[in-house]
């Protein structure tokens, strides 16, 4: 007998589905049978190759639970997905599947096509008759050492940006009399605070807290530095990323700021915990919160928000 194969078939956008078949033809009648289209109205894409100790599995539990499972060739479920190498997250309210470097999104059980990424966009990119004449070879004379210093610039970004992400949810913050009046809710401080500028989100936490002034000179030489790496550092004649001489003073700039911005990540890491550990204790609703939402070691970092961190109403009495 031929192998088995995962078909991705497509209708009118509401009954996509994932069929395993051992040919286009077969896939195309199952989707016929149960919703009675036409043949010019599916397409039928071959996505992958069943692995036989996938289908051997499957076959026992259809022979085993014959009432539970339909044999092939049927639809493919989230359970066979996943075995085949999908994977499953929820963004923005949305579910999405990861299958093959192709994303399909996940509404009320149905899937739907959405984007493709990673390896397959890239052979897409270079299909694309309007970008034939773009180099994709071309790395813009980036020497080795360069792009080390490329990845380095990379990495203290994303700390950057874990660092605005854990203040922007961290409602203890803002606890100052003025931030409460603005902020009617946790959601409506977040929402407001994504859109406040690092050096405003700060401030505002400087309304409500007496900050131990190492920590907070270390936050001033953050916002310094980390203004510097997103306004132009590598444009600037100090640090000129094509000279050897700047090269040298990069390293030096990006080594230390590494070291300041994961302090600095600490800090507000186990302001972020407080949060969540506030949250869960004194505005849950349910009688019996979770007691293992955070693990010990999460935990015992609050203790460095109780340490560095005094509400100013607290601090004056």
């Amino acid at each position: 007998m031929s192998a088995w194969y995962l078909y991705w078939v497509e209708s009118d956008g509401l009954e996509d589905c994932f069929i395993v078949a051992r040919n286009s033809r077969s896939a195309f009648r199952i989707e016929k049978d149960m919703n009675d289209f036409r043949r010019h109205e599916v397409g039928v894409t071959k996505l992958l190759k069943i692995p036989k100790r996938i289908e051997n599995s499957f076959t026992n539990r259809c022979r085993k639970s014959p009432d539970k499972y339909t044999a092939w060739p049927w639809y493919a479920d989230s359970s066979l997905l996943k075995e085949l190498g999908a994977e499953f997250r929820v963004i923005d309210g949305r579910e999405e599947m990861l299958l093959e470097d192709v994303v399909y999104e996940w509404s009320n059980d149905c899937p739907t096509k959405s984007r493709t990424i990673g390896r397959r966009a890239l052979e897409e990119l270079r299909l694309d008759p309007q970008l034939s004449n773009y180099d994709h070879n071309d790395q813009d004379g980036w020497e080795p050492s360069q792009i080390h210093l490329l990845t380095m610039v990379g990495m203290c970004l994303a700390v950057c940006q874990q660092i605005e992400h854990y203040i922007v949810h961290s409602f203890l913050l803002g606890v100052s009399e003025r931030q409460k009046r603005k902020y009617q809710t946790i959601y409506d401080l977040r929402n407001g605070w994504k859109r406040k500028t690092l050096g405003n989100l700060l401030a505002a936490i400087d309304e409500g807290y007496e900050i131990e002034p190492l920590v907070r000179s270390s936050f001033d030489l953050f916002l310094q530095m980390r203004n510097q790496l997103i306004h132009g550092l590598l444009t600037s004649e100090r640090y000129d990323i094509n000279t050897d001489w700047g090269r040298r003073e990069l390293l030096a700039f990006l080594s230390f700021f590494d070291i300041v911005a994961k302090s600095v990540r600490r800090v507000f890491r186990s302001s972020f915990y407080a949060s969540i550990q506030f949250g869960v204790e004194y505005l849950s609703e349910e009688e019996k919160p979770p007691k293992k939402l955070l693990t010990r070691k999460q935990i015992k970092e609050i203790d460095l928000f109780i340490h560095f961190f005094s509400p100013k109403n607290q601090a004056n009495n």
